[in-house]
């Protein structure tokens, strides 16, 4: 998971539209569900390579194809944060239905993340539950209380963490697991919201835990490999070693702040300490390069 700003102004046309507008307040006066249209919260479009949904196009500006939750590129669902239907911890809850099409609500999701034995309907939340759409103001829908930011939902105090308001930085970090085969999620909030999150859109099951390590620790620890045979051959010489080591390490450094690629947040946890880069890189290299190697990430972390 990643802070993401999305911009009020890349809703779709469909969404932004009176006609919709109009159906959304349908809605919330007759509490009807049933009129709830999937046809505008997805805008599903044809093109010669199948259909498209324009809008995923307008979330994938900011969640660049990836999953809000897990991080890995995916084909996602339109994930409504706030169960549009049901809410899994209170059968008296008819669901938000008044956000089916509120943007603050739509949220990029892979199936597992939300379907697969993930999100799906669960939404447990610390404080007080909201049970019914803000009342009409001269008729009108109220639409700025209908924003995941603003009250009366942000009181709300979910677990699940939302992408576009809860840093998550202040609520994960990230360890080896038992075996060294992968790289867990754990939450470190005293208000446990980090935990809840991982155990909702299980954000340590095996393939993302395996994928973490693979894409972000073998890439880097394959190169180092590949740069300390060359030493090991007599290919190259101890400073020649040592420069090709500094590239790989700014290079390391470059890919974790390029939020277009998949575990941003492992990618900025590795390189924000000594300490992190140690307990979870440094265990898969040489044993030979490993004072080397840590050494030069504490000179070009002591540059950034």
């Amino acid at each position: 998971m990643r802070f993401v700003e999305k911009k009020e102004s890349d809703k779709t046309a469909k969404l932004k539209s009176e006609e919709t507008y109009k159906l959304l307040k349908d809605i919330v006066v007759r509490k009807n569900k049933s009129e709830i249209k999937e046809t505008i919260y997805r805008d599903v479009y044809k093109t010669v390579d199948g259909n498209r949904s324009r809008v995923e196009d307008k979330l994938s500006l900011t969640y660049y194809n990836k999953c809000a939750y897990c991080e890995r590129i995916c084909k996602a669902d339109i994930e409504h944060y706030r169960p549009k239907l049901k809410v899994s911890e209170d059968s008296s809850h008819d669901g938000y239905y008044w956000l089916c099409y509120e943007w603050t609500n739509l949220i990029p999701s892979c199936i597992t993340c939300n379907r697969d034995g993930g999100k799906h309907n669960h939404f447990p939340i610390l404080g007080t539950r909201v049970f019914n759409p803000p009342e009409l103001v001269n008729r009108e829908l109220d639409l700025e209380k209908f924003k995941a930011n603003k009250s009366p939902l942000i009181d709300e105090k979910p677990y699940l963490l939302h992408p576009e308001i809860d840093n998550p930085d202040l609520f994960f970090e990230f360890v080896l697991d038992d075996n060294h085969k992968g790289i867990r999620i754990k939450g470190i909030d005293n208000e446990g919201r980090g935990n809840k999150t991982i155990e909702i859109c299980k954000l340590n099951r095996q393939e993302v835990v395996l994928d973490r390590k693979k894409l972000i620790v073998d890439d880097f620890s394959d190169v180092v490999r590949s740069v300390f045979y060359e030493l090991s051959n007599q290919s190259i010489n101890e400073e020649e070693f040592s420069k090709f080591l500094s590239i790989i390490i700014k290079g390391f450094f470059a890919k974790a702040k390029d939020e277009k690629l998949s575990h941003t947040l492992l990618r900025k946890f590795i390189i924000k300490s000594s300490e992190n880069f140690k307990s979870i890189i440094i265990p898969f290299l040489p044993d030979k390069v490993q004072d080397i190697v840590l050494e030069c990430f504490n000179c070009i972390l002591s540059d950034n």
